[in-house]
């Protein structure tokens, strides 16, 4: 008996170790895209690596054509200086309009921080076969160059290629900007979005073995009025899926971390995902605190310092489970900000290393056995033994059961559900452990 339990407990750290999710933390220097970053940033001993944001027309330059001269200079002033680098393709290249059966639209820019605030902006389809082409050709193309690189910590790709921005209106007419709601113009549906979106995914991790996605966790401020469903549905579709299938390499992040506007963690935003999966999270400062900084203190932070906001979204940041920050290079070049980044750095490469020894991350979904599944009235869960309590979260992320569980089998009463799919969270005494998708059929 006792070696049986031996035999079981090296296999439950053996799954863990190998569906644990593996990020290199700590504090990003965040630059400009296509903008070198100088050699003498490098070499901040508060950082911990580097993001290389580059626009993806300046990598791809006329269709199928490639110039990696940008990405490359920065990885090797990365392995000089013994730092990890994040890329991330930005922007749609203008030459993707005439790609054959690429659909496209337009809409007015209705963000008053952007360059373009007020004009008439051209976008595309996302879930368009035609352009999800083109987002899987840069995937492998990128491969091809990076996937082996150990200095690569990163690939942002994917949500935002795919999920973000969507307009609530677009314009129908362009001279008389007549405008019609997105989702009367064009076919939209989430799950059709996720079922275009969810083999890129696979397309990504099959191509990037080691190399961890960062996917943007976005929300469709139409969903409601489309559908019903909470802002949220879209991302919990993706998130879910990615987190069950690739538990080692699947990472959340946003890029709105601010002194005091991380958003209550409600049911239908974006923030309940990264709420629920505090061991993979990530973030970009929704800006610098250069400004006075009245962008990051909507809340009134007193002292309005920049040290006091930055160190305030730092922690916001640390409170959602966070172990990697994008944090502006104006601030992180700014002397008076030095203890803070310092301070910063150090706290995320600790909360890193606390989640990389401590276990409690997302178990292989094959170390958890649902039966029935699909299900009628009823299921039973059996899991290890360590794992306390669990929930059952339908599509829109509503909480439809919350049960303590006592062994290692548990009996679940789902008569009174609706019928659909759903996602059970089983969680240890710190963290979620794993969401698995079952189905409940009457």
């Amino acid at each position: 008996m006792k070696r049986q339990i031996l035999i079981l407990t090296i296999l439950f750290i053996t799954i863990l170790s190998f569906s644990q999710f593996k990020g290199a933390s700590g504090v990003y220097y965040l630059g400009s895209a296509d903008i070198a970053i100088p050699v003498s940033k490098y070499s901040n001993p508060s950082i911990s690596g580097l993001v290389c944001r580059f626009k993806w027309e300046s990598c791809e330059p006329t269709p199928g054509t490639f110039n990696w001269s940008y990405i490359d200079g920065e990885i090797q002033k990365a392995k000089t200086a013994r730092k990890k680098i994040s890329l991330q393709a930005l922007a749609i290249p203008a030459w993707m309009k005439d790609i054959p059966n690429v659909q496209h639209y337009y809409s007015i820019d209705n963000n008053q921080y952007h360059s373009t605030f007020g004009k008439i902006i051209m976008d595309v389809i996302p879930w368009n076969s035609a352009y999800l082409d083109r987002v899987k050709l840069l995937l492998q193309q990128l491969s091809v160059k990076y996937s082996n690189d150990t200095t690569v910590a990163y690939i942002n790709a994917i949500g935002g290629q795919i999920s973000r921005g969507l307009p609530d209106t677009v314009l129908i007419d362009t001279i008389l900007k007549t405008k019609v709601a997105f989702w009367k113009a064009f076919p939209y549906n989430a799950d059709n979005v996720a079922n275009a979106m969810l083999p890129v995914i696979d397309y990504y991790m099959n191509l990037f073995p080691k190399t961890a996605l960062w996917c943007s966790v976005d929300y469709v401020s139409f969903e409601p009025k489309a559908s019903g469903k909470t802002p949220n549905y879209l991302a919990s579709l993706y998130c879910n899926y990615g987190i069950t299938n690739y538990p080692d390499r699947f990472g959340l992040w946003r890029e709105d971390i601010a002194g005091c506007t991380i958003y209550p963690a409600l049911s239908g935003s974006q923030w309940r995902i990264m709420q629920n999966y505090p061991e993979r999270t990530g973030g970009q400062m929704l800006w610098s605190v250069q400004d006075g900084p009245t962008r990051m203190n909507k809340c009134g932070i007193t002292p309005n310092t920049k040290q006091e906001v930055l160190d305030s979204a730092v922690n916001k940041g640390l409170t959602y489970g966070m172990r990697y920050v994008e944090i502006y290079g104006a601030d992180i070049d700014d002397s008076s900000l030095s203890s803070s980044i310092q301070v910063a750095n150090n706290k995320l490469i600790e909360h890193g290393e606390q989640l990389n020894s401590t276990g409690i991350e997302s178990v292989k979904t094959s170390s958890i056995n649902i039966f029935p599944n699909p299900a009628k009235d009823y299921f039973t869960v059996d899991f290890p033994a360590h794992i306390t309590d669990i929930k059952l979260i339908d599509v829109s992320d509503r909480v439809v059961i919350s049960q303590k569980a006592s062994d290692t089998r548990f009996n679940v009463n789902s008569s009174f559900i609706s019928s659909g799919m759903y996602f059970l969270q089983i969680n240890n005494e710190k963290n979620t452990i794993s969401f698995s998708k079952i189905i409940v059929s009457k």
